[in-house]
C-alpha cells in the first residue's frame, strides 16, 4: 500500500464569496495535508467580493476566475480538468479539515480496488454519513472533536449507495473511467447522487469513512436563495435525474 506522504492530491473548491471561510479551510487544508505535494484548485465562480490577497498570491494555489456563477458541477469540471494528483478531492468551502482527513480517506480506497469513491462523516450532511456531535461553542471545540474522533479504524467503513457532494475523494482512474460531473444539474443539487449512482453502475462502491469526521458549517451559498427558488431548483434537478436513469434517487428519503 502507498504511503499518503508519497500521493499527490489535487482538492477542487468552487467559491462564490464567502472568502473567510475559504481562506480558513485554505489554511486547515495546507495544516493538516501532509503528503508530497498537494495542488489546491480553487474556482471563483462569480464572486462579487475580491479574494484575500493571502490566497491569490499563495503558491500552492492554481486559480480559475469566471464572471458568472457556472454551478458547482461546471465549475468543478473546470478544475478536474487540470487537475495533476493521484487522489482528487472535491470539496466544499465551508468545511475545517482537521488532523489525518485525507489520508484516511485515502486509505479507504487503498484498502480496495473495488472502492470507487469515499467520503468522510459530518454535522451536516445527509443521513448515511451524519453522525451525533456535541453542541459546539467555538473552534477549539471543533478541533477538539475532530482530533479525538479521527483515528484509522475499518470497523468503521460502511458501502453507501451515494455520497454527499460536500467532500467527495475518489483516485484518478475512477474519474479517466466515469467521466465528468453532469452540468445540466445548473447551479447544484442532486449532481452527487448521479456520480455516485455512476460509480456504482460502473462496478464500484462508495464507502463512508466512518472513522474521519469533516465539520461542515453548511450549505452557505445556498442559505443566501430565497428558500421557494431552492426548492424549486431541487425539484427540477430531481426530476431530471428521474428522466435520465428511470429511477427516483436512490437512497432518496420522503421529504428530502
Amino acid at each position: 500500500m502507498r504511503r499518503f506522504e508519497d500521493c499527490s492530491v489535487s482538492i477542487i473548491i468552487p467559491v462564490r464569496d464567502e472568502w473567510v471561510l475559504t481562506r480558513e479551510c485554505v489554511v486547515r487544508i495546507l495544516q493538516h495535508t501532509k503528503c508530497r505535494q498537494v495542488q489546491i484548485i480553487l474556482i471563483n465562480n462569480g464572486s462579487q467580493e475580491n479574494p484575500p490577497p493571502f490566497l491569490l498570491k499563495h503558491g500552492s494555489i492554481t486559480w480559475i476566475h469566471n464572471p458568472w456563477n457556472r454551478g458547482f458541477a461546471s465549475a468543478t469540471n473546470q478544475g478536474l480538468r487540470i487537475a495533476t494528483g493521484d487522489y482528487l478531492v472535491c470539496l466544499n468551502n465551508d468545511t475545517r479539515p482537521g488532523p489525518h482527513w485525507l489520508a484516511q480517506m485515502i486509505h479507504v480506497l487503498q484498502a480496495s480496488s473495488q472502492c470507487g469513491m469515499v467520503g468522510p462523516v459530518s454535522n451536516r450532511v445527509i443521513p448515511e454519513q451524519k453522525i451525533p456531535v456535541p453542541s459546539f461553542h467555538s473552534k477549539a471545540d471543533i478541533d477538539t472533536f475532530t482530533k479525538e474522533y479521527n483515528h484509522t479504524d475499518s470497523s468503521k467503513w460502511r458501502k453507501s449507495i451515494r455520497l454527499s457532494g460536500f467532500c467527495l475523494v475518489f483516485p484518478r482512474s475512477i474519474y479517466e473511467e466515469i467521466g465528468e460531473m453532469d452540468e445540466r444539474y445548473g447551479l447544484g443539487t442532486y449532481e452527487d447522487d448521479d456520480y455516485s449512482y455512476r460509480v456504482r453502475k460502473a462496478g464500484y462502491y462508495c464507502m463512508v469513512a466512518g472513522d474521519t469526521y469533516l465539520h461542515h458549517y453548511g450549505s452557505q451559498s445556498f442559505q443566501k436563495r430565497p428558500y421557494q427558488e431552492f426548492k424549486k431548483l431541487l425539484k427540477q434537478n430531481r426530476a431530471y435525474f428521474i428522466r435520465k436513469w428511470g429511477i427516483s434517487p436512490p437512497g432518496e428519503r420522503k421529504g428530502e
